[in-house]
């Protein structure tokens, strides 16, 4: 099983812009931030809007319901309304937009990790 999972290609997101992407039951969105490329939590903590269709700011984005605001490398609420996004990390691999697989698997399954249960078959054998 490969570590990392290939998202997108680095000139399908461009400067300002952003792509959804959906691992499973996750949706993560992507930002190129002035050639920075992060990884978040596609929803807002505080109401679930949209952060790919937010306001992107340098490295912060607006939601698009609440206009809660997020920095981007580390997922704080710049507003202090509500509490951080999961950040992803995200690795270049040529032109390659990659995620690692463990850090996905630390993030989504908190739970999975207490009880030492296995991962589910949709992350583990590749099919996302």
């Amino acid at each position: 099983m490969e570590r990392f999972i290939e998202v997108a290609n680095v000139k399908d997101i461009q400067p300002g812009q952003s792509k959804l992407i959906h691992l499973g039951y996750q949706s993560i969105a992507i930002f190129n931030a002035n050639g920075a490329f992060y990884a978040v939590d596609e929803y807002c903590t505080r109401d679930g809007g949209s952060l790919s269709d937010g306001t992107l700011v340098g490295t912060t984005i607006m939601c698009s319901s609440d206009h809660c605001t997020f920095y981007l490398p580390t997922g704080e609420c710049l507003d202090s309304r509500t509490k951080p996004l999961a950040t992803y990390a995200v690795n270049i691999i040529g032109e390659v937009i990659t995620l690692d697989r463990n850090d996905i698997k630390r993030k989504l399954f908190p739970v999975m990790q207490r009880w030492t249960l296995t991962e589910p078959s949709w992350l583990a054998d590749g099919r996302i």
